[in-house]
């Protein structure tokens, strides 16, 4: 509790205070506090009194976050014009949102959190609009509806976070006229339909994700003039083609792509972006050899993944170059030759997994020595030996591997499978 001059309280923060029961409506008495914080109190129920928008006319900040408050949020709270910041999230709130009791209102809020409740009905972008928003996050609701065109008149907002919704219909041109904004998400809704092509005036933008939805078609030409993007995520979707206009992203960190319908080779250009960390291209239909330009990457990538597309060919020596490489998924292609005995040099991974290719020979015991490998998957290939060594180390190393990769037995082994067995 803190107090002004005058011997007004001005300020209250509990977090996780421990409080039970109801929410008093006595609590909005308090007519001069600016600031109003009531977090991390799960044992507190009930809803959120109307008295504190009719009364607290002077909040700046409303948070009452974190809670277990229920019913809908009182239309009153949103005549409160001098508020700045409005954080409900992580309750049980129910029922539609009176935007346009904010519309008349609102002049001064940056920041509406409304996140984790059981919020419904459409979003009103051209309500919200008339607000000076800089922060918009309505993730892990029910909201329904399209996002229409006018979301592309917020032109403050610099973060928007729309996932786990029930969001229809596809990405409108209008979201290109977000000159400021830095980051959406808007992941596992039901879009369709194909990228807007007005994305490349996305100047800021640092963060994109809309995975887990049905958006088809390509990337659009001008996401080459995205050079701040850092993370995109269009993973478990219905995209298709090949993979261009990505190179050009030289701040791209994460890239996820996985269980689409991309085709044709992997890009040797994908691996000289000069901060590629994540690259995950699992579950599409790539063809081709993995390039030996992927040793352009060798002083920032920590993970690949390539899993289950239609990659052949042998493991160029080249890849022995990713120093940095923690995770290695190159299981259900049609790889064939050796294990490379240079993955020994891998002294960072921790995870490699090669399972259902055409892999012969041994697997390399500098391999399986590597100190902080934890997890290796190499059944269902042509491989002859080299794995009972591990027996002897004693360390927990976890191997899924084929009884003709056993040489000389296991006396290790937790697990003996059949082929028949299912539950395997």
């Amino acid at each position: 509790v803190d107090c002004n001059e005058d011997g007004k309280v001005r300020a209250v923060a509990l977090d996780a205070a421990n409080l039970q029961g109801t929410l008093p409506p006595e609590i909005a008495l308090l007519t001069d506090v600016e600031n109003l914080i009531i977090k991390n109190n799960p044992n507190l129920v009930g809803e959120i009194p109307h008295e504190i928008g009719n009364k607290m006319s002077q909040l700046r900040q409303l948070g009452l976050y974190g809670n277990n408050l229920g019913g809908s949020i009182p239309k009153t709270i949103f005549k409160l014009s001098h508020l700045v910041y409005l954080n409900l999230a992580d309750n049980a709130l129910t029922g539609e949102v009176n935007w346009e009791e904010m519309s008349h209102h609102q002049k001064k809020i940056e920041r509406l959190i409304l996140h984790n409740n059981f919020l419904e009905g459409p979003i009103e972008f051209h309500v919200l609009a008339k607000t000076p928003l800089l922060l918009l996050v309505l993730s892990n609701n029910q909201f329904g509806g399209y996002i229409d065109e006018s979301v592309g008149s917020m032109t403050s907002l610099e973060y928007l976070y729309l996932d786990k919704n029930e969001l229809i219909g596809s990405i409108p041109n209008g979201i290109g006229n977000l000159a400021n904004i830095k980051s959406i998400t808007l992941d596992e809704n039901e879009l369709y339909g194909t990228l807007p092509h007005t994305m490349g005036s996305l100047a800021n933008l640092q963060h994109f994700s809309a995975k887990k939805n049905t958006i088809s078609g390509g990337f659009p030409a001008s996401m080459k003039l995205l050079h701040q993007l850092e993370t995109l995520n269009l993973a478990r979707n219905a995209m298709s083609g090949h993979l261009r206009n990505l190179p050009h992203m030289k701040r791209l960190k994460n890239l996820h792509l996985y269980q689409n319908g991309f085709v044709g080779s992997i890009p040797e250009s994908l691996f000289e972006l000069p901060n590629l960390e994540v690259l995950f291209l699992s579950s599409n239909l790539f063809t081709g050899e993995i390039p030996p330009s992927v040793t352009s990457a060798q002083q920032t990538l920590k993970s690949l993944y390539l899993s289950d597309n239609k990659l052949q060919g042998q493991i160029p020596t080249e890849l022995c170059g990713l120093y940095k490489l923690e995770d290695l998924f190159i299981d259900t292609n049609d790889f064939s030759g050796s294990l490379p005995t240079c993955l020994g040099s891998l002294s960072n991974l921790k995870k490699l997994y090669a399972f259902k290719n055409r892999f012969t020979g041994d697997v390399p015991s500098v391999l399986l020595n590597l100190p902080d490998l934890v997890e290796v998957g190499i059944e269902e290939n042509d491989l002859t030996g080299g794995v009972s060594q591990v027996c002897a180390w004693g360390r927990g190393l976890s191997i899924w591997a084929d009884c003709s990769e056993l040489d000389d037995g296991c006396d290790c082994c937790e697990r003996c499978c059949s082929d028949l067995d299912s539950s395997c």
